[in-house]
């Protein structure tokens, strides 16, 4: 019994030693994307908008980066904002509603006033780095973990700047960030910008359309529609015209679940 001990013991230093993971954490990884309206949604309900034991995220400030802690709003992006909320959990819990034996781990990486046109999202760049790192060092630190849905939400700053290579940006960005994660084939859903703000402009309405029609250029991608089924307004729109409000945001959840719904009954 003191040798097994001792055996036992042993294989445990050098697992440590060698980097070897022996967790047996399993997460199915939700990777959120993008600028402010990731998380912006200005709202916070404690009812509504309470945490889910069985939905976690990868902690970003003070103490607790890259700590895996319970995802509760406002979260952990990087532009964090008390009392405002995004569309990740409540992605999050229209999914774990459909896998109850699951544990769910939201990365949330977004950034307000982020995009292409100012090399913050492009392969290579800060953001994109911070990204993809952050997915690798969950799914090396929890063997068996995968990732599982890639959203991502951001157009405004490109369009606001003017972009003219912005779809060659935002395609070229699919594909790189699927490779760099591991996984060429993730599904990959983009939102739909605030379609008050969008319809102020003739050219963020183009910028719309490159965002909307993604699916018909790229593989295992989804569009989440904010003017289907119904169009998302906020009681008075002139105000933070360019982003949606928490009611917003949790409506936007359900219509890119609705898309991960759809896109992951094609790959069957």
């Amino acid at each position: 019994m003191k040798k097994l001990i001792f055996l036992i013991f042993i294989l445990f230093i050098s697992c440590s030693k060698s980097g070897v993971n022996i967790t047996d954490k399993v997460y199915d990884i939700i990777l959120i994307i993008g600028q402010s309206n990731t998380h912006y949604g200005i709202g916070y309900d404690s009812v509504l908008d309470a945490p889910d034991s069985r939905i976690y995220q990868l902690g970003r400030h003070s103490t607790r980066d890259l700590q895996v802690i319970l995802a509760e709003e406002p979260l952990d992006h990087h532009t964090i904002q008390s009392q405002k909320i995004g569309f990740g959990l409540a992605f999050a819990k229209e999914y774990i509603q459909d896998n109850p034996s699951k544990e769910v781990l939201i990365i949330p990486c977004g950034y307000g006033g982020t995009g292409f046109i100012d090399n913050r999202w492009n392969k290579g760049d800060d953001l994109y780095n911070d990204a993809i790192d952050r997915v690798n060092f969950v799914l090396e630190k929890y063997p068996g973990s995968q990732i599982k849905v890639i959203l991502w939400h951001q157009g405004e700053q490109d369009a606001i700047h003017e972009n003219n290579n912005y779809q060659n940006s935002l395609d070229r960005f699919i594909n790189d960030i699927r490779l760099d994660v591991y996984s060429d084939s993730v599904p990959f859903l983009l939102g739909g910008m605030v379609p008050y703000w969008v319809g102020d402009d003739l050219n963020r309405l183009s910028f719309q359309n490159i965002i909307s029609e993604t699916p018909s250029r790229i593989y295992n991608t989804g569009y989440a529609d904010p003017t289907t089924p119904f169009l998302i307004v906020k009681e008075d729109n002139d105000y933070d015209e360019i982003h949606y409000d928490a009611n917003g945001q949790r409506e936007l959840g359900k219509r890119y679940y609705q898309q991960y719904l759809d896109v992951i009954s094609l790959e069957k």
